[in-house]
């Protein structure tokens, strides 16, 4: 296993090399990493939701489901969430799934067929693109956010393919941005394509859908895909789409039938925590506006980038500023093509906290 040894030295000598931190603290605002508190500038706990923990939903349902749902895992509160998350999204029915990265990469290589067509933009999360591979379908990755781009590749090749898929994120994980749902709505409907929208980083930031700020409604030719364990604090995933949807994962998808099925009392804090998601994001929206104001940074979401020239300059600015008490890590290759300190801002941080973090990274 010596060939171990190299590649672990070779991403340390072009300053790739990761490590994990260990907290001692629950997620928050605040954090605990080495014994030093830091004020946490990383998270995807958007709404700080992650620390809530009733009582009652562990002495009612317990710490684990026992099976997948196809067995003797499926509990009433799965359904009762399901139910509550199609509203939110506006969808016939929904399905929960153990994490994003099943739900993404089980409903892509399961829908998408050998003689199908995929069209995926660039800068889509790595499960999409991990779904996208898995499939027996053709694959062609469009320009980031390049409507032109996509319809002419939609005008050329459609015609030559049994079922189009259109996928993306809607909120771009490490860039912020959003995706032109209008246009890919238009394209959809055109080419009769499936739109499949992952809105992992959009739920409970930009809205309840990231298809509210156009207001859009989904058909049964959209498809969206979510976590839990973002603003919505707990843990696990979520497909909303048609009833015939739901139906067809259920007895197909494989990433859903061959896992224990998420943890009942999981999905009982979820719906707790939905009940406080409005006046949150109403609070993050707020801190989102302000902290764009200050830094001038073009964000349209909770994520702001902040882009250096090489990753050894990510890492010694994420380094100064783990120094002064804040926790923003660097993120470099090949999770991006372009090294950066990934900045998210809560609905918990107060403006003097967000003005302290940008005199400190200024003054670098």
């Amino acid at each position: 296993m010596e060939w171990l040894k190299e590649e672990i030295k070779e991403l340390k000598d072009k300053g790739l090399y990761r490590e994990l931190r260990t907290l001692s603290t629950p997620q928050g605002k605040k954090i605990v990493i080495n014994g030093k508190e830091l004020i946490n500038f990383s998270s995807n706990d958007y709404l700080g939701l992650a620390q809530n923990c009733s009582k009652e939903c562990f002495e009612k349902w317990g710490t684990g489901s026992g099976a997948s749902r196809l067995v003797c895992g499926n509990f009433e509160i799965h359904e009762e969430l399901e139910e509550k998350l199609a509203e939110i999204k506006k969808t016939e029915s929904s399905l929960l799934f153990s994490s994003g990265y099943m739900a993404n990469v089980g409903v892509i290589s399961i829908l998408a067929k050998e003689g199908d067509l995929i069209l995926s933009d660039e800068l889509n999360h790595a499960s999409l693109i991990d779904g996208c591979r898995l499939s027996k379908a053709k694959k062609i990755v469009y320009p980031h956010c390049n409507v032109e781009t996509l319809e002419l590749i939609l005008s050329k090749v459609r015609k030559k393919y049994r079922r189009c898929f259109i996928v993306t994120d809607t909120v771009f994980s490490m860039d912020g941005d959003i995706a032109p749902l209008k246009e890919l709505f238009k394209l959809k409907n055109e080419y009769d394509a499936v739109l499949i929208l992952d809105d992992a980083h959009g739920t409970g930031v930009v809205g309840w859908s990231t298809l509210d700020l156009f207001d859009l409604e989904p058909d049964e030719k959209t498809i969206i895909i979510g976590t839990l364990g973002k603003a919505l604090g707990t843990f696990g995933a979520f497909v909303c789409g048609s009833k015939l949807l739901r139906e067809y994962l259920i007895n197909k998808c494989r990433t859903f039938i061959f896992t224990t099925a998420l943890p009942p009392a999981i999905a009982c804090q979820t719906l707790k925590n939905l009940k406080k998601v409005p006046e949150r994001m109403r609070k993050l929206q707020k801190n989102i506006q302000f902290f764009k104001n200050l830094t001038e940074i073009n964000s349209q979401s909770a994520i702001f980038p902040l882009l250096v020239k090489t990753p050894e300059e990510a890492v010694k600015l994420s380094q100064k500023l783990y120094q002064k008490g804040f926790f923003v890590p660097a993120i470099r290759p090949p999770t991006v093509k372009q090294s950066r300190l990934r900045i998210t801002i809560t609905s918990e941080h107060t403006e003097e906290e967000m003005e302290l973090l940008w005199n400190n990274i200024k003054s670098h």
